[in-house]
């Protein structure tokens, strides 16, 4: 019987399964579930569609426990401009391939079942999880760590349009001779900048809900430390945590070298930008109250739904009797135990992790605190 499971297999999932491995953790005492190919397969293939270079968090945010361990890579590795800007922002092609680099010291692909988890259920002191495949496991804890990223958000408008996709729809291949993108934060302004240096003469139209928002991160550094996160963890009004991350979350913002390189195609006359709210989308136009624009393909960068916890692996944990939710958010542990040796990660340790609970550094912090979980029970164990 595997002891830990892993459901996800994301950034935030290999971040967790790393730290495991790392503190002692064996291979055949892990199983991560996730139906994609590879692990990380499904965030390679997102930031490959928008045309991402670098990512948007600095040097020490990645996937091995170790804070400086992407730098010595980098050095060893001999990456050439391996990091862009005062924040130290990593290649993209870097931060996969020194994720893949401990994916194979760990041997967690041994570990990865691809198959996606559709049911669970307790018995007594363990863990029953069905796969897809109508297989049952069995494990002691669970990890539950999916992300959100899994259904592109369509706004009504745009559905059943011709040739109007969402860039993040992988039942369809993105069509990168489009001139129009629509979206307002850093995915648009990555697939907009991919659309102007891979089609140099084509005039390119990027249709924003409401003007740039500059942020270096997705929010203030300060919720990476106790300055700001004592107070939030010391918030016993769980609703006014969750006002607080809607109200720090920089959700819609672009960095500023981002901003600087979309004007400067806007005063070369290469991009148009438009803020005027759409009224309709309609036989290859776009309306809004003054203009008529003819559009050839529109590529939507409009984001994901959150639907993560209307899942029926989720409406099956929700329906237990332990179970506490706010507002569709888990109240957990400090540690991140939402029931009884099951512990969550990613959107749903949103109460406990703050404004960055998403993100690499949200994955980071939970692997911490699973990881001090995991590191007590051994020492019971041996004790």
């Amino acid at each position: 019987m595997s002891k830990w499971m892993i459901i996800g297999g994301g950034v935030q999932a290999t971040t967790i399964a790393i730290h495991l491995r790392a503190l002692g953790l064996s291979q055949k005492n892990l199983y991560i579930i996730d139906p994609n190919e590879k692990l990380m397969a499904q965030f390679e293939n997102q930031t490959q569609r928008i045309g991402m270079e670098y990512l948007r968090s600095p040097i020490v945010h990645h996937c091995h426990p170790g804070p400086f361990d992407l730098k010595k890579f980098a050095r060893v590795e001999h990456y050439a401009q391996p990091f862009k800007g005062q924040h130290r922002r990593p290649r993209l092609d870097m931060f996969f391939d020194h994720t893949r680099y401990w994916i194979a010291q760990y041997n967690l692909e041994a570990s990865h079942i691809q198959q996606k988890a559709i049911d669970i259920k307790k018995e007594g002191n363990q863990w029953d999880v069905r796969l897809g495949n109508g297989q049952w496991l069995h494990t002691q804890h669970v990890i539950l760590a999916m992300g959100t990223h899994h259904h592109p958000k369509i706004p009504e408008i745009f559905e059943g349009r011709a040739d109007v996709m969402h860039i993040h729809d992988t039942t369809m291949t993105p069509n990168y001779e489009a001139s129009h993108v629509v979206g307002s934060g850093i995915s648009s302004g990555h697939l907009t900048l991919k659309l102007l240096t891979e089609q140099l003469e084509k005039q390119i139209h990027l249709w924003m809900k409401k003007d740039f928002e500059i942020f270096d991160f997705d929010a203030d550094p300060a919720w990476l430390g106790p300055k700001n996160m004592r107070g939030f963890q010391q918030e016993q009004d769980l609703f006014k945590r969750i006002t607080i991350n809607q109200k720090e979350r920089h959700k819609g913002s672009m960095p500023k070298d981002m901003v600087m390189a979309l004007k400067h195609y806007q005063q070369e006359g290469r991009l148009v930008i438009h803020h005027a709210p759409i009224i309709s989308c309609e036989d290859h136009y776009i309306v809004t109250e003054k203009e008529r624009i003819y559009y050839d393909s529109i590529l939507l960068a409009t984001g994901f739904k959150y639907d993560v916890m209307q899942q029926p692996l989720m409406q099956r944990l929700c329906a237990m009797p332990q179970a506490r939710c706010v507002d569709d958010f888990p109240q957990t542990t400090t540690e991140l135990e939402w029931l009884p040796n099951l512990y969550v990660a990613g959107m749903m340790a949103d109460l406990e992790l703050g404004p960055f609970a998403r993100n690499i550094m949200g994955g980071r912090q939970a692997a911490l605190r699973i990881g001090d979980t995991y590191q007590n029970k051994v020492k019971h164990l041996a004790s």
